[in-house]
């Protein structure tokens, strides 16, 4: 039996044809996880250089955060703070001429290393003695933060305003730190 020339070549086409496509299809799922390994190795890249540049900040970090927790107040431990530090916003409230109505002072809260307190005031004055006490509260810097205001019109009174706020207090207890040092 002799083989043509033609049917040689249509088997030689076949085989490769064959060969071709189950080369492709066994390598196909290969193939994708390629791609997945080379996303993957690319994100995990990234994130190695975020990772390192976090670690290179982290003393300026540090530093920073020292010198923003040496503006903040040092109380005793288990000393009251809420009464000095009504009497800090009720004075700051005086100065400029707004009138302090309620102030009630929330629970104390331990974040990390620092202490907050939440202070709750009702408030009745003209909107540039509001405006001063906002700017002078603004400028204790970390101290105190206003988390919430309300302003209505007094409709009484022409040109009064009345309104509530929350300020957040943050401070430093002394025990703390001598513990942590």
């Amino acid at each position: 039996m002799k083989i043509s020339r033609r049917e040689m070549l249509i088997s030689v086409i076949t085989l490769f044809c064959l060969l071709f496509g189950l080369t492709y299809w066994m390598g196909s799922s290969k193939i994708v996880e390629q791609r997945e390994q080379t996303e993957d190795k690319t994100r995990l890249q990234r994130q190695i250089q975020l990772h390192k540049k976090i670690l290179d900040e982290q003393t300026s970090w540090t530093n920073r955060l020292a010198e923003l927790q040496a503006e903040l107040p040092v109380y005793e431990q288990g000393n009251s703070v809420s009464g000095e530090i009504l009497t800090t916003i009720s004075s700051m409230a005086n100065k400029h001429g707004l009138d302090l109505n309620k102030s009630r002072a929330g629970t104390e809260k331990r974040v990390g290393t620092l202490y907050e307190m939440t202070v709750t005031c009702s408030w009745r004055g003209e909107l540039d003695e509001l405006v001063h006490f906002l700017h002078e509260i603004n400028e204790q810097g970390l101290r105190f933060d206003i988390r919430g205001i309300s302003v209505r019109p007094n409709a009484k009174e022409a040109g009064i305003l009345n309104g509530d706020m929350t300020i957040e207090c943050a401070y430093r207890r002394a025990a703390a730190e001598k513990t942590e040092n």
